[in-house]
C-alpha cells in the first residue's frame, strides 16, 4: 500500500532541536519517532566515572559464522563475541546490516545504528526457551555518532514483571562506546484478567 512519512519541527532552540516523524501506510499510522538533537560543546571540567571500554576483537578478526541462522536470514551479518541469542550469561556481538534501507542509497554509520538498535530487544529479552516478547518501543541514546558500519551490542540488563520487560544494550563502533539502546517489550501471552495489574 502507499506509504507516507511526515515530519514536524517541535522545538528549534539554540542548543536543542526536537523533530517528530510519523510513518503512515494505507492511511493507518504504523510508527512514530522523535529525535532530540543537541548542539555539541565542551565537556565540563572535572572527571566523571565511566565503565571501561569493552576489550573485544574487531569484527574482521572474528571468523564468519558457519551457522546460517547467525546471518539473520540474509538481513544482517554478525560476528558473535560471547554467548548467543537466548544463552544465559553475557551476550556480545558485532552486527552490520547487509541490505540497503532505501534502494540505491548507501547507508551511513548512523543509519546502521538506528536500524540495528531494534535488535536490542530480542538480544536482551530472549531466554533459554526462545524469544517470548514482542518489541513495543526502543530508545537510542548516542553520546557520539558512529563512524563504522559495524555496531557492537553488549547486553547489560533484562528485567520483567507481569509480562512487561525492559532490556538494555550498550552500543559500540570499532572505535569504542557510542551509546545505549533501551527497549520495552510485551510477553506473547494472554493479558491478565484484571486490567488494574498493568
Amino acid at each position: 500500500k502507499p506509504i507516507e512519512v511526515t515530519t514536524r519541527l517541535v522545538r528549534d532552540g539554540l542548543r536543542i532541536r526536537v523533530v517528530e516523524a510519523e510513518f503512515v501506510s494505507g492511511g493507518i499510522s504504523m510508527a512514530r519517532a522523535s529525535c532530540q538533537l543537541l548542539r555539541k560543546t565542551q565537556n565540563p571540567d572535572g572527571n566523571v566515572w565511566s565503565p571501561p571500554n569493552w576489550d573485544v576483537p574487531k569484527p574482521d578478526d572474528i571468523p564468519k559464522p558457519t551457522d546460517p541462522r547467525l546471518g539473520m536470514h540474509g538481513k544482517w551479518t554478525t560476528r558473535p563475541i560471547v554467548g548467543h541469542m537466548g544463552s544465559l550469561g553475557p551476550r556480545r556481538l558485532w552486527m552490520s546490516e547487509v541490505r540497503e534501507l532505501v534502494a540505491g542509497v548507501p547507508m551511513t554509520p548512523f543509519v546502521h545504528v538506528a536500524v540495528g538498535a531494534d535488535f536490542a530487544s530480542p538480544f536482551a529479552n530472549a531466554g533459554d526457551k526462545g524469544l517470548g516478547y514482542i518489541n513495543s518501543d526502543v530508545t537510542i541514546y548516542l553520546h557520539r555518532l558512529p563512524v563504522t558500519n559495524w555496531i557492537g551490542f553488549d547486553v547489560v540488563n533484562h528485567q520483567a514483571t507481569d509480562g512487561v520487560a525492559i532490556g538494555e544494550c550498550w552500543l559500540y563502533d570499532e572505535q569504542g562506546p557510542i551509546g545505549t539502546a533501551t527497549v520495552a517489550a510485551l510477553a506473547q501471552r494472554k493479558p491478565m484478567a484484571n486490567p488494574s495489574k498493568r
